[in-house]
C-alpha cells in the first residue's frame, strides 16, 4: 500500500463473519455485522495492520466504537483516528461529546498527554484491559 502511494487506510468495517459469542436473535441473518459485536475483531485487525505497516501509515480504526474506552483501545492498537457510525445512528451526535470526555480521561489516567502519544502504544509494551473484557 505504501509503495503505491496510499496515504492511509480505513481498517475494518462490517463483516459477514459472526463471533461465536453473538447472542442476537438476528445472528444468522445475511449481511454485514457492525457495531459493538465487531469491536474486538476490528481492534485486532487495526493492530495487525499497524504491525504490517510498521506504524508508518495512518490508520482509521472502525468497528464497535461506542465509548471512550473503545476509542482508546483502537488508538493503542495503532489507529491514528477512529470512526464512529453506529453510535451516531442509534444515539445521535450528542454522544460524541461524552465519548471525547471519556477518551480524555482515559488518556490522562494512563499518562498520555495526547492521542498522538498513545497511537500504537500496545506495540511498545503498554498494557491495558478494556473494561468490557474484564
Amino acid at each position: 500500500a505504501m509503495s503505491a502511494g496510499v496515504d492511509g487506510l480505513i481498517v475494518s468495517n462490517t463483516t459477514v463473519a459472526r463471533p461465536e459469542t453473538l447472542q442476537s436473535a438476528h445472528k444468522d441473518e445475511k449481511g454485514g455485522l457492525s457495531g459493538a459485536p465487531l469491536r474486538e475483531m476490528a481492534t485486532q485487525t487495526v493492530s495487525d495492520f499497524y504491525r504490517i505497516t510498521e506504524g508508518k501509515l495512518p490508520l482509521v480504526g472502525v468497528g464497535g466504537v461506542g465509548t471512550g474506552a473503545d476509542a482508546f483501545e483502537k488508538i493503542i492498537a495503532g489507529a491514528s483516528l477512529v470512526q464512529v457510525y453506529s453510535l451516531l445512528s442509534f444515539s445521535g451526535p450528542g454522544t460524541i461529546v461524552r465519548l471525547k470526555e471519556q477518551l480524555k480521561g482515559i488518556l490522562r489516567e494512563n499518562g498520555f498527554a495526547s492521542v498522538e502519544e498513545a497511537i500504537g502504544a500496545r506495540h511498545r509494551g503498554f498494557e491495558w484491559s478494556h473494561p468490557g473484557n474484564e
